[in-house]
């Protein structure tokens, strides 16, 4: 292979060259003839225009240029040879890639901002580029287009999750000072409420809290719908409008805004997220450790405050 006029299958041919000085012992050393390595050391002289080995008595010394090649030479050796011996599971703390994300609005807040920060100490060099959830992410992975998607079991994403990160439970929340009186709420009060509604995609895409209340025979009263949980306690402070979120987004909220956390009076099955990605990364390194780190700083589900 030649790069730049440079055939690289020299290049092993030319450090014997170097550190043993001697022709016979260079073809020795990488199980050439001594002709075929004279025949490479006059390619070598040619392409740098230098002699490279001189005769000064009975023996080969270096010339000044040669006695530079040396550590450049063996650095780019020593990096190729780690090169080679990479495998799927054992790649360097020093790589640089970029690593593809689809992630709902949720799984950024719940697990995805914190998880980056880790996975950056373990990688420096990584680059993330995290898109929104939308209704093109399942081609997108399909075509493997994308390295991970993250998503709800709400989202038909065409393939079975390969890994699950954790589970929620839904919870209401209301301005501490405007909302609801007490801490409980029947199905009749939150039908007669107002609501702050959270839809993805033009509000087309539905929540497990939908189907619960359906279920019930209710609906609800919508007053405002965002595309993203990051609105919503904003929009319910001093106002008697309730929303329904799920608990570690409450938790979140809890923080930094004066709301309250009600339980949600429906029954419903567990909030999942879920962590997919194509069969061609299932040897992935990085991404295994992607999906590890958003695990292990989800923890268990946020009490319900």
């Amino acid at each position: 292979m030649r790069l730049n006029g440079f055939d690289l299958n020299q290049l092993v041919c030319l450090k014997a060259l170097l550190s043993e000085r001697n022709i016979t012992r260079a073809a020795a050393q990488v199980h050439l003839s001594q002709s075929a390595m004279s025949t490479t050391l006059g390619h070598l002289r040619r392409h740098f225009d230098d002699p490279l080995l001189v005769r000064s008595g009975r023996v080969h010394v270096l010339t000044p240029f040669a006695k530079s090649l040396t550590t450049p030479l063996n650095k780019m050796l020593a990096q190729a040879h780690a090169f080679a011996t990479l495998r799927p599971g054992e790649v360097q703390p020093d790589i640089e890639r970029e690593v593809t994300i689809v992630a709902s609005d949720y799984a950024v807040r719940t697990c995805l901002e914190e998880a980056t920060r880790h996975l950056r100490e373990v990688f420096p060099n990584l680059r993330l580029d995290v898109l929104p959830l939308s209704e093109r992410s399942p081609r997108l992975l399909a075509n493997g287009e994308v390295d991970l998607v993250l998503a709800g079991q709400s989202f038909d994403v065409g393939m079975p999750p390969r890994d699950c990160l954790f589970e929620d439970q839904f919870v209401c929340i209301a301005c501490r000072e405007t909302g609801p009186v007490g801490n409980v709420l029947t199905p009749f009060e939150f039908a007669q409420s107002q609501h702050v509604v959270v839809r993805y995609f033009d509000h087309q895409m539905t929540f497990e809290d939908e189907d619960a209340i359906r279920k019930a025979g209710l609906t609800r009263i919508r007053r405002i719908t965002t595309w993203s949980h990051t609105h919503v306690a904003a929009l319910i402070c001093k106002t008697p409008m309730l929303a329904t979120v799920p608990a570690r987004i409450a938790h979140d909220f809890s923080k930094r805004w004066p709301i309250k956390t009600l339980p949600f009076p429906f029954d419903h099955e567990p909030i999942r997220l879920f962590a997919y990605w194509h069969p061609s990364r299932d040897e992935d390194a990085i991404l295994a450790a992607l999906v590890r780190a958003a695990k292990s700083v989800s923890g268990p589900s946020k009490p319900a405050e």
